[in-house]
């Protein structure tokens, strides 16, 4: 059943589908690192099948695909605003990134620091590349490009700006075989092989208010079932092959494009579960604090209650622990991040926009009536 106000009108930057989408990427990646839904608990791994069961439940929840995806959604967000061309603010567009952003991780990097961790921001160990604060990382260098990127699309096609940046991704990947995972790339090299996915998030932001509305619910059920099979296919290729994941995100990243363009067509006529849009609120709490509720949990010395109950319980912790950093430092750098403006009123006055199809409607009309009137 269609629900209204889930559906955005014309004009309106929320999608409560890409919140849903959030919630399921972030819990993703945390069960990644405490473990999956106990389904197989039990099961005798000595024997073929018990092993094939237990094993492969476990290896299709693979946690660095989900940040994969992560990233066409920060393009995504971080585009929509200007998708028209609107003129940027430079100093307030830093300052409001960086207040949205960096508060709650410096809140994170409190909480690691309280409980003992040593903290180390330069260096091989720079706890910014070795946590979940890596894809942050890069996401910081590209909040940092924007502007320019900003500046060449307005006399770019997409074409002229993606494929380089695919070539550049595809030739660095290529020149580092022997790099067991990002963490060996360092942030720069990291940056610039998935950059392309980022900006592919950015291509859907021009192309959000003529997408179609998917009414089918087979397709986007196949939708979602090849974005898994990718996701379990970079988890194979690198655990038993030669081909890192270094080699292939940059390609499931492409796949991640077209399931979210088909999540959000979806999402024009059907609702995203109430609860998953709540929860996709305080998603990026769960993602930088799913590790520090882990960790306090281990110090708690609860008793094991059973592989089922155990994991229910640490799920809820986990929920519960993210949720309070989201009330009492994430909500407040993002309340106050929004009253920073960053748009201008006045458009740029030489803005590429393609052929006549690529208009928003608004420039549509205006070019039809200039022709009408040349003619």
């Amino acid at each position: 059943m269609t629900d209204r106000h889930s559906i955005p009108k014309s004009g309106e930057k929320h999608y409560p589908c890409i919140d849903a989408l959030r919630f399921l990427l972030a819990s993703w990646v945390a069960m990644s690192h405490f473990g999956v839904f106990p389904l197989f608990a039990g099961v005798d791994a000595s024997q073929k099948l018990g092993w094939l069961l237990s094993h492969g439940w476990s290896s299709m929840f693979y946690g660095l695909p989900a940040v994969i995806v992560f990233f066409v959604i920060s393009g995504f967000c971080i585009h929509l605003p200007f998708r028209h061309f609107e003129s940027l603010s430079i100093g307030k567009y830093y300052a409001r990134r960086y207040t949205r952003i960096l508060i709650p991780v410096a809140g994170a990097l409190v909480i690691c620091w309280l409980m003992g961790q040593k903290i180390q921001f330069w260096g091989q160990h720079s706890i910014l590349w070795e946590s979940v604060m890596w894809s942050l990382l890069c996401e910081e260098i590209y909040y940092l490009i924007y502007p320019l990127l900003l500046y060449l699309r307005q006399r770019l096609a997409w074409a002229l700006i993606i494929t380089p940046t695919m070539l550049l991704s595809v030739g660095l990947a290529a020149t580092q075989p022997k790099a067991e995972g990002f963490h060996d790339l360092g942030p720069f090299k990291t940056a610039i092989i998935l950059y392309p996915v980022w900006l592919l998030g950015c291509v859907l932001a021009e192309r959000v208010d003529r997408l179609p509305a998917l009414q089918s619910r087979r397709r986007i059920l196949v939708s979602r079932l090849l974005a898994w099979f990718g996701c379990w296919a970079v988890c194979m290729l690198h655990f038993h092959s030669p081909i890192r994941y270094t080699q292939t995100c940059m390609w499931f990243g492409v796949l991640a494009y077209f399931w979210v363009k088909n999540e959000i067509a979806y999402g024009k006529v059907a609702s995203s579960p109430k609860w998953m849009v709540w929860a996709g609120a305080w998603s990026y709490s769960l993602y930088l604090m799913h590790g520090p509720a882990l960790e306090t949990l281990r110090r708690l010395h609860v008793p094991f209650l059973g592989p089922l109950m155990n994991w229910v319980v640490t799920m809820t912790f986990v929920c519960a622990y993210s949720y309070i950093f989201y009330f009492l430092v994430e909500r407040p750098s993002h309340q106050f991040a929004k009253r920073i403006r960053v748009r201008k009123s006045v458009k740029p006055k030489h803005a590429y926009v393609g052929p006549v199809n690529n208009f928003p409607e608004s420039e549509r009309i205006v070019a039809s009536r200039k022709q009408l009137t040349e003619n």
